[in-house]
């Protein structure tokens, strides 16, 4: 585990998630993914939560193409430096304010929700030039199936790292240095 840790967090260090384009790529991946899966992400959400069709589609896909196409529309502005006012100390300066990304973040999935509340926090990681370990619920296995087989075809391997199990297989992944951890 840690050195799937390091892995990350040197493929962060390298810059590679840093470039706008880049982020909005792996955006747009990960719609294309949803749009070209969704009946699998559908099946799956059904098989571990009795879902209907219709309350998994409104509740977890809906939510997040316009999560993704809410980035994709925004994300652009959220990385451009913001002046901010200057002071006697700072007049002769260039003076702005700039978002940075964390480095690697963890986020766990929750069993309720799935899909929707693992691929949300992943989707303003992307955004944010983040490195991502992904850990869904090991109570919704059958997502969480989908989720392994499907995100290493449609995201960036070298910044997107996927882990299954229950905590003492994971290797204590919450104990683990990294820069932020959602769930």
């Amino acid at each position: 585990m840690e050195r799937e840790v390091q892995r990350l967090r040197r493929a962060f260090r390298s810059g590679r998630s840093r470039p706008l384009r880049f982020r909005l790529q792996q955006l747009e991946a990960l719609r294309r993914m949803v749009q070209e899966r969704e009946a699998d992400i559908l099946a799956a959400i059904a098989a571990d939560l009795c879902k209907s069709e219709l309350n998994a589609y409104s509740q977890e896909v809906i939510t997040i193409l316009g999560e993704i196409d809410f980035m994709l529309n925004n994300l652009a502005d959220w990385v451009t430096a913001k002046p901010v006012k200057k002071n006697l100390f700072t007049m002769l300066d260039e003076a702005y304010v700039q978002a940075e990304p964390l480095g690697v973040v963890l986020i766990i999935g929750a069993w309720n929700y799935p899909f929707v509340l693992t691929i949300q926090p992943l989707i303003g990681a992307i955004a944010a030039g983040n490195a991502v370990i992904l850990k869904p619920s090991e109570l919704s296995e059958h997502t969480a199936q989908v989720l392994a087989k499907l995100l290493p075809q449609y995201l960036d391997q070298q910044l997107c790292s996927y882990r299954r199990g229950y905590p003492p297989r994971n290797g204590n992944l919450e104990g683990r240095e990294r820069s932020g951890i959602v769930w």
